[in-house]
Order: C-alpha cells, then sequence, then structure tokens
C-alpha cells in the first residue's frame, strides 16, 4: 500500500486518491511519519532510503 503512495511523485492529491483517503489525511500521516522515523521528506537521500526499505519488506 505505501508503494501506492510513493508512486505519486510528490503529488499528494495523486498518491491519496491512490490509496483512497483524504489529500489532508495522507498530509498528517506523512509528517506523523517524518517525527516518529527521524525522517526528513524534503531530503532526497532520506525519501530514497525509506522508498528502498519499503520496497525491500513488500517483495
Amino acid at each position: 500500500m505505501a508503494e501506492r503512495g510513493l508512486s505519486g511523485f510528490g503529488n499528494v492529491a495523486e498518491a491519496a486518491t491512490r490509496l483512497g483517503v483524504h489529500p489532508n489525511t495522507l498530509r498528517y500521516r506523512l509528517r506523523r511519519t517524518a517525527d516518529l522515523f527521524d525522517i526528513s521528506l524534503d531530503d532526497p537521500d532520506d525519501r530514497l532510503s525509506l522508498w528502498l526499505q519499503l520496497r525491500l519488506t513488500h517483495r
């Protein structure tokens, strides 16, 4: 499910639609994820690391 959200390439509305949630819900969840895991979704290295970890755990 997370992969569907990540495939939105920064487009919150598209990612929210793919996940079946409201865009504000997705924004909230992204903020919470960043806080809980001490990552910056603005940092390309953090995003890449997160994407790779999700890909590896969902194979």
